[in-house]
């Protein structure tokens, strides 16, 4: 008796298809439809060994696929050598696809990562060396879970290996906290963190009731796993929490993150979390190049609200009944994201003038068409070049809005239109406040919209000039945070 084949339900059943041909080298057969159920599969072959059958039907729901859940998890394909497993994990993360672990060699002696197909499956790519019998380690070829004898990929053989064999750790510093990957020798104090009910309850897991479960747990959620960090005081070199970024599973962007925390109870109110969740938004930002970091938390979970909105993070609304928990509670999830600030280069000019005759055309009705064109390349040729940009793009990578800074105020803040009501105004502005210290803005007097989102965050009116820079009979207010300066502007 054997394995016949493992099934998975997929939106995607083309896409699906190529993924597992393309680099797992597996060969499919016709397309299998059956009209009067809108059901559709193809079987995917991987020598003699187990088929993957993917199925598509109309009315199967879109369930969020999570990695600690009963049943299925993942399946495995065997490489035959460490640098194999890194060269095809860098291929994968160079094609775009979430590697949801790296590189690394588990308690059992395996040598792995994992990567995500594009419905979010959990592939384990390893590697374990054979030292018994007349076996060799294998050329070109791979056994895998699904089959036997298989090619890696058809790209296999045609890709230099550039990779090392060693696993890169991150570490991230703070003013008090070192931020690293957890270690064996963190199994007491995470024990002596997660045993407290207080902490658990808040995130939807058990308090730990062993030292033996806080070592089990350890390993398969923590030690190794890239993303994820143990929080270190460096007063004390004590471990006191934890934070990461990880795969948002209710995602599909590879650029988009997910972050989590829990912080034991003794450090609550002393700003830790905060302070671990800049130096993590820093690094995701401006390392990894995410274009959005989410997180979730529960609606009675008002201190994990609170690190949420003390760094900018946008309510997002509810996603109602969103959780069974260990102890049978149904809780909502409260949802907020966090947008990417980068700065453009010269080459953006273009699509950024482009969100800015879009915005003014939609928000600027007390300028003629004469008035536009006037504007239009006194942005591009003088007044772009001389300010700070920085931009937030969307999913799609295209600039949604861009704020330009002097070296004392906020000069220009614009929104396309079709991304407006998204928070990224403010979060322009809060970036630029917190991080370039302005408090200064500008505004049309005749633009209300925009004068009544600057008065919402806190602004206010200190002076009035009746016509633009240019001399135009458009009036200027100058606004200012109430904390700054109080003198008026005449």
């Amino acid at each position: 008796m054997k394995l016949h084949h493992i099934a998975i339900w997929t939106f995607r059943l083309e896409e699906l298809k190529e993924f597992y041909v393309r680099f797992f080298g597996g060969k499919s057969n016709e397309k299998y439809i059956n009209p009067k159920k809108g059901f559709e599969s193809y079987f995917i072959s991987f020598g003699e060994g187990t088929d993957l059958e993917l199925m598509s039907r109309t009315d199967v729901q879109n369930t969020p696929i999570e990695e600690n859940r009963v049943g299925l998890t993942h399946f495995a394909f065997t490489f035959p050598s460490q640098k194999e497993v890194l060269r095809f994990t860098e291929q994968m993360r160079s094609e775009g696809y979430t590697i949801a672990g790296e590189p690394r060699t588990s308690g059992d002696g395996y040598f792995e990562s994992v990567v995500l197909d594009p419905d979010g499956n959990r592939i384990e790519c390893v590697y374990q060396e054979i030292t018994g019998g007349g076996e060799g380690k294998g050329e070109g070829k791979t056994e895998t879970a699904i089959g036997t004898e298989t090619e890696v990929g058809p790209e296999a053989e045609a890709r230099p290996n550039t990779e090392t064999e060693s696993i890169h750790s991150v570490t991230l510093d703070t003013e008090r906290l070192l931020l690293r990957p957890f270690e064996e020798e963190d199994a007491e104090a995470f024990f002596a963190c997660c045993q407290n009910p207080n902490l658990g309850n808040n995130a939807g897991w058990p308090p730990h009731r062993t030292l033996e479960e806080s070592r089990r747990i350890l390993h398969s959620t923590f030690i190794n796993q890239e993303g994820i960090w143990a929080m270190i005081l460096k007063e004390t070199q004590q471990l006191i929490g934890s934070v990461g970024i990880i795969p948002d599973p209710k995602r599909e962007n590879p650029q988009v993150r997910m972050l989590g925390y829990w912080l034991d109870e003794n450090y609550w109110g002393k700003g830790y979390m905060t302070e671990s969740v800049q130096g993590v938004l820093k690094y995701g930002f401006e390392k990894l190049k995410l274009s959005l970091i989410t997180a979730t938390c529960y609606p009675h979970n008002k201190r994990s609200q609170k690190v949420l909105k003390k760094n900018g993070f946008i309510y997002e609304g509810t996603l109602h009944q969103a959780e069974l928990t260990y102890n049978g509670n149904i809780y909502d999830h409260q949802c907020y994201y966090l947008p990417g600030i980068s700065q453009p280069t010269p080459e953006d000019y273009e699509e950024i003038l482009h969100v800015w005759e879009t915005s003014v055309r939609h928000t600027h009705d007390f300028l003629t068409e004469e008035d536009i064109q006037f504007y239009k390349p006194l942005m591009r040729e003088h007044y772009l070049p001389v300010v700070e940009l920085f931009v937030i793009r969307n999913a799609n990578g295209k600039i949604a809005a861009f704020m330009g800074l002097s070296d004392e105020l906020i000069e220009m803040l614009f929104v396309h239109p079709d991304e407006q009501g998204k928070g990224y105004g403010k979060r322009l502005i809060e970036y630029a406040r917190d991080k370039k210290q302005m408090d200064k803005v500008d505004v049309n007097e005749q633009n209300e919209k925009a004068l009544q989102f600057y008065l919402h965050l806190g602004f206010q009116i200190i002076g009035r000039d009746e016509t633009d820079s240019m001399g135009k009979p458009f009036p200027i207010l100058h606004l200012q945070l109430p904390e700054a300066n109080p003198g008026n502007r005449n």
